[in-house]
């Protein structure tokens, strides 16, 4: 498997850390405190690691507060229309 360096690059780190600053509801569980980046299209399927429409914030090893899912790794690299476990407060789902 390919070392993901694009990942702990300081300007990705950065985007990063804005871009959750401004979102912190997990587009999965729906439950605030959303601490990573989960790609909407998987990378291994072709999507963008860079792109921010690309990106929707989720929760990662630590888990939710509120629920405890550990909602990126559930998802893993299914694409969002294949995730049908996640009961949520709102449709976060756009894609075709």
């Amino acid at each position: 498997m390919a070392k993901r360096t694009d990942l702990t690059e300081y300007a990705y780190r950065k985007a990063r850390r804005a871009f959750l600053a401004e979102q912190d509801v997990c587009h999965l569980c729906g439950h605030t405190g959303a601490d990573v980046i989960d790609h909407r299209i998987p990378v291994s399927k072709g999507g963008s690691t860079r792109d921010p429409d690309n990106w929707a914030p989720a929760h990662g090893v630590k888990g939710c507060p509120t629920c405890g899912r550990k909602c990126n790794g559930e998802k893993g690299d299914k694409a969002l229309s294949q995730v049908n476990a996640f009961p949520t407060s709102r449709d976060w789902y756009a894609g075709p």
